[in-house]
């Protein structure tokens, strides 16, 4: 019998949007502007790794022994794409993280997020539930088949995946007791996550908007 998740992991998710049209200048929203896009307070906060091939000091993400994520690798893209899709994966990942910290306002989600933005939103509720609950992921979320489509607004990109839960669970943070399964249909989540270039810090890439759909299109096949 497959594992579920947890409800909360893409309960926000499902009732976001993410138009392509909007991206592609058909409508108003496509050059919306979104309050302190570009600039995050996470900048001066985030404890930084090393350097990477970019020069951008990103903020270190860990997970405990009995938890990985994984994305496979992006294929077919530009160098842009490349690194949109490479943020995307912080951007998961991080939430992830923050979780296991236990901090809804960590500092290392909101390093990969537009502030005010439905990523951020996004990431906030993902966080505050688990950790309001007191749980964590145990075992493996693993993400195939990702793809990157460019709209015609520049600096930015869509990056789409399909998401595995069924090698997943949720545990209690405190006693390590797993959470009871509960089944909320197909193990596989599609994602798309828009993602724009970062005016502050050249080939940093931040989520703007998140969309989700359990057994959806990108997880056909």
């Amino acid at each position: 019998m497959n594992r579920r998740t947890l409800p909360a992991l893409t309960a926000l998710a499902t009732a976001t949007t993410l138009l392509l049209t909007a991206c592609g200048g058909e409508s108003p929203e496509a050059d919306e502007k979104i309050p302190g896009a570009g600039e995050s307070s996470a900048e001066a906060s985030a404890s930084p790794s090393e350097k990477g091939d970019d020069g951008i000091d990103r903020p270190e993400i860990e997970f405990p022994d009995d938890f990985k994520m994984t994305f496979e690798e992006v294929k077919g893209t530009d160098a842009d794409g490349a690194a949109a899709s490479a943020d995307a994966e912080n951007f998961m990942k991080s939430i992830q993280h923050a979780i296991f910290e236990g901090d809804p306002e960590s500092a290392v989600y909101k390093f990969y997020i537009d502030p005010m933005s439905e990523a951020h939103e996004y990431a906030k509720f993902q966080v505050t539930q688990y950790v309001e609950h007191g749980w964590v992921l145990t075992g493996e979320l693993r993400q195939s088949n990702v793809k990157v489509s460019e709209p015609k607004t520049e600096g930015v990109r869509v990056v789409s995946f399909c998401s595995d839960e069924s090698k997943a669970a949720g545990k209690e943070a405190k006693t390590g007791k797993k959470v009871p399964d509960k089944d909320f249909g197909s193990p596989y989540i599609s994602f798309e996550v828009l993602m724009k270039q970062a005016k502050s810090q050249k080939g940093l890439w931040r989520a703007s908007k998140v969309k989700t759909e359990r057994g959806g299109s990108q997880c056909a096949g």
